[in-house]
């Protein structure tokens, strides 16, 4: 796998609100609500081409606006008064700021979002543009409030023709994905001035193919289904050995699963390639990574909250928290509570 440096990508968003095209396919909203009813009892929606979808995914790209006074009949929670996720959001990165510490709010776009083209037929491959215009009025908001969003949606949708950016078996983004991840982050990063005062290291990388068997086949029951992926795998020059989580480090890499994927090994398939990885080398130093099995919205907050706990110098030299996770969590059954940086 090339990592590639991402440049500027500008992509013209029309504000418009359709259930169909001029063709007659049904719109990505439209086509996620059916593909969702069609599924029953099924958590796993099948595609074309070999392509997999979570149907709880769906459920979020068929919901629309998911903030304001449209939060509480589309999420998932049973508490609604935690249903909108923004307040919570800039809630947080108020409680940041105020420790000298910088949001980067990086959330990972539906699958479903990038590759309609991949759901079956029926489905307007250039119908997600509803569901597109969606999510950067949400950032809008959120940059409004002094929120720092690292939005990739964009980049994924120029480079998407370039090479899968997800794997197809599997919930998460795939080797290439995770590079234009990792190089946003540190782009955003760099830009700080007390950047450039942290000593670096150099790393290396390797490529290697792996056959891995996604959480998406498993769940569809389709054990003997191996997906290949090219891999390119880190090591610190010096040592020739992984990079380690460091817990003094000044950016903390906060999330779920998205967080973990190809650097805990085991069910995530691999160790020592994954965004942990590859964003410790393209910054020069080891970040904290802090990751949930689970979601990356409340439990990763509570992980912080009670490591800072635990520990009271722990906040003391933070200057970054990239908060990583799937965007299907905006209408996610965990809710959005407002939880404490540090008590």
């Amino acid at each position: 796998m090339k990592i590639k440096m991402i440049k500027s990508a500008c992509i013209g968003l029309l504000f418009l609100a359709v259930t169909t095209s001029l063709s007659g396919a049904a719109s990505l909203t439209a086509g996620a609500r059916d593909l969702v009813k069609n599924a029953g009892d099924s958590s796993v929606v099948k595609g074309t081409d070999g392509w997999f979808f979570l149907k709880e995914e769906l459920v979020h790209v068929g919901s629309g606006k998911f903030w304001g006074e449209e939060a509480a009949a589309v999420s998932r929670t049973s508490k609604k008064q935690f249903a909108d996720p923004l307040p919570a959001i800039l809630e947080y990165n108020k409680l940041l700021s105020e420790r000298g510490i910088d949001l980067y709010f990086m959330p990972v776009p539906p699958k479903a979002l990038v590759y309609p083209d991949k759901l079956g037929a029926g489905i307007d491959g250039d119908g997600s543009i509803e569901q597109v215009a969606m999510y950067e009025e949400f950032y809008t908001l959120l940059r409004a409030g002094g929120v720092k969003v690292v939005d990739l949606l964009p980049v994924l949708l120029a480079k998407k023709k370039e090479s899968d950016l997800y794997c197809k078996t599997d919930t998460h983004f795939s080797a290439d994905g995770i590079a234009l991840f990792a190089d946003a982050a540190a782009a955003a990063i760099k830009k700080a001035d007390w950047y450039s005062g942290v000593a670096k290291k150099e790393y290396l990388q390797s490529a290697k193919t792996l056959g891995i068997h996604g959480d998406l086949a498993e769940m569809a029951g389709l054990k003997d289904l191996n997906e290949p992926i090219e891999l390119s795998f880190v090591t610190v020059k010096e040592t020739g050995k992984q990079e380690v989580s460091d817990p003094g480090s000044p950016v903390i890499l906060l999330g779920d699963s998205h967080t973990l994927v190809f650097s805990a090994g085991g069910d995530l398939h691999a160790k020592g390639a994954g965004l942990f990885d590859h964003l410790s080398a393209d910054l020069g130093f080891p970040v904290d990574l802090l990751g949930v099995r689970g979601s990356g919205v409340t439990p990763a907050r509570i992980k912080l909250y009670q490591r800072a706990k635990k520990d009271g110098d722990y906040l003391k030299g933070k200057k970054a928290v990239i908060w990583c996770f799937t965007a299907r969590d905006f209408t996610g059954s965990g809710g959005w509570r407002e939880i404490p940086v540090a008590p």
